[in-house]
């Protein structure tokens, strides 16, 4: 919506509160004319559809020029403001002009602004339950089945408006507005004949019922979202019905009339906001639908002056009203600013729902979600989604809005995203599917800090699982080889070693020579299987690791690759005491080091230190070579993979600084914290 279609829409509907506050201005000297109240006479009923229908639709036609339904909404309000002012300018220059023995005289005018106000208010009032309904909320109809309703709904718009314009202007059956003896232009009419009226009248009542069940069979062939708009505005419709036919029985039906102008603007401009129907703007269809409550109150601002007014007097009416509704009113204003503004205007609360959400989350993904959630709802968007390094890890809502096919963004200018900082490092970017005034912004700046907080947990908890994970597969694959070792290996030696046994005790009797040579070949075999165990155990842990330590360990290791490779063990005297989880995952892979080394590498020359980190409470193990490098990336099998893990699961870190012809270079760093 541009600059300029904004003015335009803003001074239309200014226009248009002139006419309705120039009503309430005239009131007063209308009651000591003697003229019936604003209530009884149906006009407080004109003044809250004039605004209620009048604002939104110039604003949505102003952003949208081809929504017949925001077109309709224009008529509708065009219609009750236009009447509403001529009415009341009418029954002025009538009343004073007929009684004007104190020497007023008439308005220029009044007798045809009062005639041209009786027929105005036909189409505005039928336009509603008919045409209105028919086309909402895309401005077509349900089908082309729907076509002879949509006739019907014009011909008895037609046949009554021409009916109440070949009238007298007394026609209006609601006593109390005209002088006695007043005949005004039109006398001698008497509208179009009884048959015409029937039809016109069989019309109207069928395009009501047509138009209430096209919203019927629209609520059950749409999807979720549709049916979510159109459950208000049915409701709505059928609110409006009942309160339109109640009030032909009750004895106060202007007061029941009046109130029935306040569902339907209620339905829509909830549909406006909420589901974000004709897709406006989102900081204008905010501002839409404030407006219709304050439409609203301003309504019942006026409804319950004019019944003061009635009792006590114009004068003191307002008085009382300011004093007794104004409160009410800053109440209803503040509700209603909470509805649809959500919880920015109030930052302390919005916290506090955040804080309820992040406390009830159970799974770390589940208390982004929540987040998400949250965000949306208290800054009242459709789409907010939480980004990590890695991508959307969480999001709520639709992207463009419920109907859009696209439910994640990408680079787009109605895109808003807000670091996310975490003690000063970046831990991701919430990502909101429309832009946000200042006052949005200020509010997540302070609900920011919170969501940070979130996505670091979350990647925290992200990073216990896949360590977990992969403490699992690494256990898993433990179990594995020895699964293998034992079923492989030591288990068809010890059944073999159980043959010779029975083959021993069958030579004893027999060939006590064979016995014995079996029994040494049996011997030497037993030892060779108990070597077998002992390589099985020291593979789980090595025992030069109790009885030397870590260091001569490592010592004993490199003295193991004499003549191929020079290994010497460097490490402080002071080298604080070692979890054996890390002992064991720095003797694993130094030991994988030094076979690199050996293998791919061609090295000569091998270095392994050993210190404190420069952090406190951290184990860094170096290994330096004088060999070509491991080779070309390809060569980066399992060795490698399994000594970055091995280090990983240990939340270390692990650095290889492979350069050609200068030497590996072997940096890991291990938390002595091991939980």
């Amino acid at each position: 919506m541009t600059d300029r279609s904004v003015r335009r829409a803003a001074m239309a509907a200014g226009t248009l509160l002139v006419l309705v506050i120039g009503t309430l201005v005239v009131e007063p000297r209308l009651r000591q004319l003697g003229v019936t109240g604003i209530v009884e006479r149906f006009d407080a009923f004109r003044a809250v559809a004039a605004l209620s229908f009048g604002v939104p639709g110039l604003f949505v036609v102003a952003q949208r020029p081809g929504s017949r339904v925001g077109w309709v909404m224009v008529a509708v309000g065009t219609s009750q403001g236009l009447g509403l002012a001529l009415g009341a300018y009418g029954l002025l220059g009538i009343n004073v002009g007929f009684n004007g023995g104190d020497g007023d005289s008439g308005l220029p005018g009044d007798d045809w602004a009062m005639w041209v106000s009786n027929s105005l208010w036909v189409p505005a009032y039928l336009l509603v339950p008919t045409i209105f309904l028919l086309i909402f909320p895309d401005g077509r109809l349900p089908s082309r089945r729907w076509w002879p309703a949509l006739a019907a709904a014009y011909a008895g718009i037609g046949v009554n408006t021409l009916d109440w314009m070949l009238r007298p202007v007394t026609y209006e059956q609601v006593p109390g507005l005209f002088p006695q003896g007043y005949a005004g232009v039109l006398a001698g009419l008497t509208g179009v004949p009884d048959a015409l009226m029937a039809v016109g009248m069989v019309c109207t009542i069928g395009a009501v019922l047509a138009a209430v069940a096209s919203l019927v069979c629209r609520y059950r062939s749409a999807g979720e979202e549709v049916r979510r708009r159109l459950q208000w505005v049915l409701a709505a419709a059928l609110l409006t019905v009942t309160l339109l036919g109640v009030a032909l029985v009750v004895p106060w039906g202007p007061v029941i009339v009046t109130l029935a102008a306040v569902p339907l603007p209620v339905a829509v401009s909830v549909a406006v906001v909420a589901h974000r129907l004709w897709d406006l703007d989102l900081l204008l269809s905010r501002a839409l639908a404030f407006g219709a409550v304050t439409v609203l109150l301003l309504g019942a601002y006026a409804l319950v002056a004019a019944t003061l007014g009635n009792a006590i007097g114009a004068g003191a009416s307002a008085l009382i009203v300011a004093l007794a509704v104004h409160p009410l009113y800053l109440r209803a204003s503040a509700a209603a600013n909470r509805l649809v503004y959500g919880d920015r205007e109030d930052p302390a609360r919005a916290l506090r729902r955040l804080g309820v959400r992040l406390s009830d989350a159970g799974a770390p993904g589940d208390l982004l979600e929540r987040v998400a959630a949250e965000v949306g709802r208290v800054l009242r968007i459709h789409y907010v989604a939480v980004e990590e390094p890695d991508g959307i890890v969480a999001s709520w809502g639709r992207f463009g809005g419920p109907d859009a096919a696209e439910s994640r963004p990408g680079e787009s200018e109605t895109t808003e995203r807000v670091p996310l900082l975490y003690q000063g490092e970046r831990v991701g970017t919430l990502v909101l599917g429309e832009r946000l005034r200042p006052k949005d912004r200020a509010l997540l700046a302070q609900l920011a800090p919170h969501v940070a907080v979130a996505v670091r947990a979350h990647r925290l908890g992200a990073d216990l699982e896949r360590s977990h994970g992969r403490l699992l597969a690494a256990r898993q694959e433990e179990r594995d080889r020895l699964l293998y070792e034992l079923h492989d290996g030591l288990g068809p030696t010890l059944a073999a070693l159980a043959l010779q046994v029975d083959r021993v005790r069958r030579l004893v009797d027999t060939d006590p020579e064979g016995a014995k040579q079996v029994m040494e070949e049996l011997s030497g075999r037993i030892r060779g299987t108990v070597e077998n165990v002992r390589a099985i155990v020291n593979d789980l842990r090595p025992p030069p690791l109790d009885t030397l330590g870590l260091t001569g360990a490592l010592a004993e290791l490199g003295r193991g690759f004499a003549g191929d490779l020079q290994v010497e063990v460097e490490a402080p005297p002071d080298l604080p005491a070692l979890p054996p989880p890390v002992e064991l995952a720095a003797y694993r892979i130094a030991a994988e080091a030094m076979t690199n080394a050996v293998r791919h590498a061609m090295a000569s020359r091998c270095t392994v230190s050993l210190r404190a980190g420069d952090a406190p409470g951290v184990l860094e193990l170096r290994v330096d070579d004088d060999g070509v490098g491991v080779g070309a990336p390809v060569r980066h099998g399992f060795g490698l993979a399994s000594m970055r893990r091995r280090s990983e699961e240990l939340n270390g870190t692990f650095e290889l600084l492979d350069q050609a012809g200068a030497g590996t270079h072997l940096v890991v760093r291990l938390p002595l914290a091991v939980r």
